[in-house]
């Protein structure tokens, strides 16, 4: 244990204290990590309260006045000390091993930056709705890009070494839940690690289960109109960089919804995928209506 690297865990929480709290008490049930920080956005003292009633000396707990899951874990990793951040959700139960097989990846591979883990939903739960899940299907990545849809890994499931975010910079505050351009905060950031040269580790053994299923019908469908405007945000960001990488990317995310479209057609499937296309296009052209840092690759608050 004492070759692993140290580990800081940060969850950012707002307005589910019962979510939050069995989150809290699966993270707890591990080992190999020396903190857990929770982000607290809440409208209300309920969470603060359900968090003071866990009683553990890794459990750290900070009220943040900024809104946005992303605000929140950038905050968590200012905040925090480990050699490497991880990230999950509030809505989201990690395995028992979780955290020792995240030190343990980090611990063997010395050149990987980023560890992306399994996100599954349980099945009776699947049954009930939609909730975005992570299948890892190449292991490594570096020097290239995976395809849309394919091997993007989500901060349900996500860790990094502190100096990564020294070397790219944050997670984008305008992207993710909560935040004006919705989503796309996972794309943004890993599409920076690999533009770095960095190593991206799919790990199908880190494994988080995700609960926060959304209601087959309107509900299901309005989620999924929010990642894909995101995501074109997102992309669209490094297509106003003139980055040569960023405009295959975007291109890439575009035909990826058009060949949905004719695919659904030619099969007569519903819904066809017209209005997940038009989201994704909005995105681009929200994301106009903030300026990006060259530099950071970030947009920038009004």
């Amino acid at each position: 244990m004492s070759d692993l690297p140290s580990i800081s865990i940060v969850i950012p929480t707002r307005n589910r204290p019962a979510d939050l709290a069995e989150c809290i008490r699966a993270v707890l049930r591990n080992c190999g990590f020396a903190e857990l920080i929770v982000v607290d956005q809440s409208d209300d003292r309920a969470t603060e309260q359900a968090v003071a009633a866990l009683s553990d000396p890794r459990l750290r707990y900070l009220r943040s006045a900024l809104r946005g899951a992303t605000n929140g874990r950038n905050a968590g990793i200012e905040a925090s000390s480990g050699e490497i951040v991880a990230f999950t959700d509030d809505d989201c139960r990690v395995s028992q091993d979780w955290a020792f097989s995240i030190a343990r990846i980090f611990a063997a591979d010395r050149e990987a930056a980023v560890v992306c883990g399994r996100v599954v939903v349980p099945e009776e739960l699947a049954k009930k709705g939609y909730a975005v899940t992570f299948e890892p299907e190449v292991r490594e990545w570096q020097g290239r890009y995976p395809s849309p849809g394919h091997d993007w890994g989500i901060t349900a499931n996500f860790a990094a070494r502190r100096d990564v975010f020294t070397r790219i910079g944050s997670f984008d505050g305008l992207l993710g839940p909560g935040a004006p351009l919705l989503c796309g905060e996972e794309t943004d950031f890993l599409f920076r690690v690999l533009k770095a040269g960095l190593k991206v580790v799919n790990a199908r053994e880190v494994l988080v289960e995700h609960l926060g299923v959304r209601a087959h019908g309107p509900e299901s469908a309005r989620i999924l109109r929010i990642y894909a405007a995101g995501a074109g945000a997102a992309t669209f960001k490094h297509v106003r960089l003139a980055d040569v990488d960023g405009i295959v990317m975007y291109i890439r995310h575009l035909w990826g919804c058009i060949r949905l479209i004719l695919i659904n057609v030619v099969h007569f499937h519903r819904p066809i995928g017209i209005g997940f296309t038009l989201a994704f296009l909005s995105g681009a052209v929200t994301s106009f209506k903030f300026r990006i840092d060259r530099k950071s690759r970030l947009y920038i608050s009004p």
